[in-house]
């Protein structure tokens, strides 16, 4: 894919997947549930929990996601995952995006997630058309945004969105073959950085970086 072309499909990303009308999540909203604990790796001691909220507070208009509205959505994310590991604020819709890729029956919300999507690219994979590329972040797109709304009835901005279309899009374009069973394994983590998939985000966003490059 020409990088001219992948420019462009960045730039649609995140509007494709407002105008999309499926859902890649359930469609109830379902209660956010806490973690039983197991003392495990989330730092968690048995039955105790994490609180909705952002720790340390996000800065304040510093890109798309960090305006005072879509602060307030992530000041009310809390998803646990189908291991029980709970995340909050903006790590939360990291998380969500992660097991938005293939789906999580057991996450709270459950996700139904992108696997078709996730498949078709996994298929064309160097060479995929710059459409498949497009649909496959606008489905993940829009699993993060119904997730999101889910859990804080509330989702974020469209230009929010757009910045995390952009880079599901720049992963699935160069690094498919590493990250598609787990976009937070170092083989995936270093194939973004060095494709330039993650700071762009950052600076996008205007959130704090939860993965650093270098």
């Amino acid at each position: 894919m020409k990088l001219t072309t992948l420019i462009w499909v960045l730039a649609l990303a995140g509007s494709v997947a407002a105008c999309n009308s499926g859902s890649a999540t359930t469609n109830e909203r379902l209660p956010v549930i806490p973690n039983p604990g197991s003392g495990g790796s989330n730092g968690n001691d048995g039955g105790s929990t994490i609180e909705p909220g952002c720790d340390p507070p996000l800065p304040v208009d510093t890109g798309a996601c960090t305006t005072p509205e879509n602060i307030a959505v992530y000041e009310e994310l809390l998803y646990t995952n189908d291991d029980g590991l709970i995340s909050a604020c903006n790590e939360a819709t990291s998380a969500i995006g992660s097991d938005c890729i293939l789906g999580s029956a057991r996450s709270v919300p459950p996700i139904r997630g992108c696997r078709d999507e996730a498949g078709v690219v996994l298929a064309c994979f160097p060479n995929c058309e710059d459409d498949v590329i497009a649909d496959a972040a606008a489905c993940v797109t829009l699993c993060v945004q119904t997730a999101t709304e889910q859990i804080a009835g509330a989702s974020l901005s469209d230009e929010c969105a757009a910045c995390t279309g952009a880079t599901v899009a720049c992963g699935a374009a160069f690094c498919t073959n590493v990250c598609i069973n787990d976009s937070n394994a170092p083989a995936c983590i270093d194939c973004r950085c060095a494709n330039n998939c993650i700071e762009p985000f950052d600076q996008c966003s205007g959130l704090p970086p939860t993965t650093t490059c270098g």
